[in-house]
């Protein structure tokens, strides 16, 4: 667990509410890690949907331990041509897979699905991945304010909201902090970490070198300690960009994809505004563009009519299958 004060820092069984693509994605971290994790949603069917998601991040990691090998192979061949058996042998020994099917059964065995929060009776670690709005994170706050044990840790993923209000009140009020992951996290090692005006600072320090110790599927977590102030850091760059792509859609200067590419093409980013924004979930960056001119009370920060069109139209992004792009199937 996490203890009161000093000593090592250890998570035996966490808990994670919210079975949508963070929490299910999250659920999986924790389990990648070897800790026992309970996962709730409202019902078995939307439960049993976040553990599919689960089976699939694994089976998808995998294949890419599987196939690492033989693609790697073939770019070198391709590059540099033929190999010599003895520089083939030492390729495929330095890409043996390191994570087959059995540790895949093992992580997907640690994650247990429940729709009552009975089952956070023994955990040490929550973390609320639920939608961001207060009036769903606070209710789901409240009902495991009453049934966690006392020095159980409550990790918020919000991405925006203030902690301080949301822990206003609550028993484990000391012991509520932001843990923002971002998507997904079995691959992006940030995490960002905030505590509330209330929140005692070794429950802080110790949830940072708690994370500082796990790793994703490609590298260490990286936590990082921000301020409590509306979107933290990467969101309060980040979104405000996404929503200018869309004011530019809206002033019809460019196409979404002719957009995307420019801004990998020329800027350097991995992936274009609108690309990012459907991996996001549109309603999602609506939702912290509203709360940023909402805090701030700056227009700069005031949501593009395209935005709002695309969430009204419940075309969310790849969750729904459709958002400024369509992703079939």
């Amino acid at each position: 667990m996490l203890p009161a004060g000093g000593g090592t820092v250890r998570v035996a069984k966490a808990g994670v509410v919210g079975a949508g693509t963070m929490g299910a994605a999250v659920a999986e971290l924790l389990a990648f890690n070897g800790i026992d994790v309970v996962l709730k949603d409202v019902d078995g069917p939307t439960v049993e949907k976040g553990l599919e998601k689960i089976r699939g991040i694994v089976a998808e990691l995998v294949r890419f331990h599987a196939e690492r090998a033989g693609k790697e192979i073939e770019r070198v061949t391709r590059e540099a041509g033929p190999l010599s058996e003895a520089q083939l042998g030492r390729l495929r020994e330095a890409l043996a897979p390191k994570f087959g099917r059995p540790q895949g059964d093992e992580v997907i065995a640690r994650v247990h699905g429940v729709t009552e929060y009975a089952a956070f009776a023994d955990v040490d670690l929550v973390i609320e991945a639920v939608f961001e709005r207060e009036e769903v994170k606070r209710p789901v706050l409240e009902a495991l304010d009453r049934v966690l044990p006392p020095r159980t840790v409550i990790g918020s993923n919000t991405s925006s909201l203030s902690i301080t209000r949301l822990a206003r009140g609550l028993s484990h009020r000391r012991e509520t902090l932001v843990t923002h992951f971002f998507n997904p996290p079995y691959a992006l090692p940030l995490v960002e970490l905030s505590g509330g005006v209330e929140t005692r600072e070794d429950v802080l320090t110790e949830t940072i070198q708690f994370f500082g110790g796990l790793r994703n599927h490609r590298s260490p977590l990286v936590p990082i300690r921000v301020k409590e102030a509306p979107a933290f850091v990467v969101n309060r760059l980040l979104m405000p960009m996404i929503n200018e792509a869309c004011f530019a859609l809206d002033e019809q200067v460019a196409s979404p994809r002719d957009i995307d590419v420019a801004m990998k093409t020329g800027a350097g980013m991995p992936m274009g505004p609108f690309e990012l924004a459907d991996m996001i979930g549109l309603d999602v960056v609506l939702e912290v563009t509203e709360t940023l001119y909402r805090d701030f009370g700056d227009p700069k920060y005031r949501s593009a009519p395209a935005l709002r069109r695309m969430v009204g139209a419940g075309r969310l992004g790849r969750k729904t299958g459709q958002g400024f792009y369509e992703y079939p199937g």
